[in-house]
């Protein structure tokens, strides 16, 4: 029971009451505020994200509200999901998108498209991984491998092999279908429209100079983006979880999520 509580004889009033009943001393800025009780505090909420199409199948400026709960995003996720159904490029469930204590997360569900996020510094390549640059998929094949040693005195007939350490870009058509495939030498393999070490020609999202692939001296790369207009998306892992930013984006499919927080 909520009441007042006299400070000059601790007797306990009723809550409307103007003056003490038992001394007669007046309730005013020194009489006691009744407690707030738990139920009264405001629950701790979610951060206000959302998601904002920037390109894809959908018309550009969609919006989608992230909260607390888990939504799912894909070609057929269901009621109060994400839906894209004209891409053919996503599963049914392709990802979940999540904002909880503070941050926004995204998991990939294992679809056979993955989940790509735009880079902001340059990330380790490691042989296999695969990234976007405007509407290509490329793969990081890695080092190019040794000569295999010859079965007799004779050697296979071939091309002449680079001399300087060189590294294999593989280009993936829709579809899982191998492309074109470039040799290339460091320290530096850039990648854009034209005039680069792998040029990729005409692309409406892809910038003259886009990305490049940094060779380092022990033998590993690093991807980095060369402040394109459109970005460069790198592949999470299978199954795996992101923690997403203000200004970030993913891409899934054809479609391009910017994620926007607070």
């Amino acid at each position: 029971m909520l009441g007042r509580v006299c400070r000059r004889c601790d007797a306990f009033n009723d809550l409307r009451a103007a003056r003490c009943g038992a001394c007669d001393e007046p309730f005013g800025e020194r009489a006691e505020a009744p407690a707030a009780s738990a139920a009264a505090l405001p629950a701790p909420t979610a951060p206000a994200a959302r998601l904002v199409l920037e390109r894809g199948t959908a018309a550009p400026g969609a919006v989608f509200a992230l909260g607390a709960d888990e939504v799912l995003a894909g070609r057929v996720a269901g009621a109060g999901a994400i839906e894209f159904p004209d891409d053919g490029c996503l599963g049914p469930v392709h990802a979940t998108f999540v904002a909880r204590n503070g941050a926004v997360r995204v998991r990939d569900e294992g679809a056979a498209g993955g989940v790509y996020v735009r880079l902001r510094d340059a990330v380790a390549l490691r042989p296999g991984a695969l990234f976007a640059v405007g509407d290509r998929l490329l793969r990081y094949g890695g080092p190019l491998s040794p000569p295999a040693p010859p079965r007799g005195p004779t050697r296979r007939l071939g091309a002449p092999r680079p001399e300087r350490p060189t590294v294999v870009l593989e280009e993936w058509l829709e579809g899982g279908v191998g492309g074109r495939t470039w040799l290339r030498g460091g320290p530096s393999v850039t990648i854009g429209r034209s005039g680069c070490a792998v040029d990729l020609g005409d692309d409406p999202w892809l910038s003259q100079a886009h990305a490049e692939v940094l060779l380092e001296r022990d033998g590993t790369a690093r991807l980095r983006d060369l402040g394109s207009s459109h970005g460069t998306f790198i592949r999470i892992a299978p199954g795996a979880e992101h923690a997403l930013r203000d200004g970030d984006a993913v891409r899934l499919g054809h479609e391009v999520l910017r994620v926007e927080v607070g």
